[in-house]
């Protein structure tokens, strides 16, 4: 019996990105470790690059060519600007959940002694 290759990968995720599942919105991030493919026949440039963002309607993918030294370089540069962006909006996010935090917050309290 012959040895049986099976595909590894550096990243493997699936997510729901809404609690009900009703709201089908997803992301999905494949990365195939090409690490110990064999030099021979440079399989190695062609291996699985996923990144899909899904909302109730909508998808989104995108290509991350691995195959030439210039096409690489692009795609690590697509992937770090889109991580920067995603990132900021998470971080404008964040503060934006704290101000309206601390609005409700405050709202519900002068209600509250208001009542009294």
């Amino acid at each position: 019996m012959g040895e049986e290759q099976t595909t590894r990968y550096h990243v493997l995720r699936r997510e729901f990105l809404n609690e009900d599942l009703s709201m089908p919105g997803f992301v999905i991030g494949i990365v195939q470790d090409t690490t110990n493919m064999p030099d021979t026949n440079e399989s190695w440039k062609y291996g699985t690059v996923i990144l899909d963002f899904g909302d109730c309607y909508r998808r989104v993918s995108f290509t991350f060519d691995m195959s030439e030294t210039v096409t690489r370089r692009e795609s690590l540069k697509k992937i770090n600007l889109i991580a920067e962006v995603v990132n900021a909006v998470r971080d404008g996010i964040e503060k934006e959940v704290a101000s309206i935090d601390a609005r409700t917050n405050r709202q519900e309290f002068a209600i509250s002694n208001s009542a009294k």
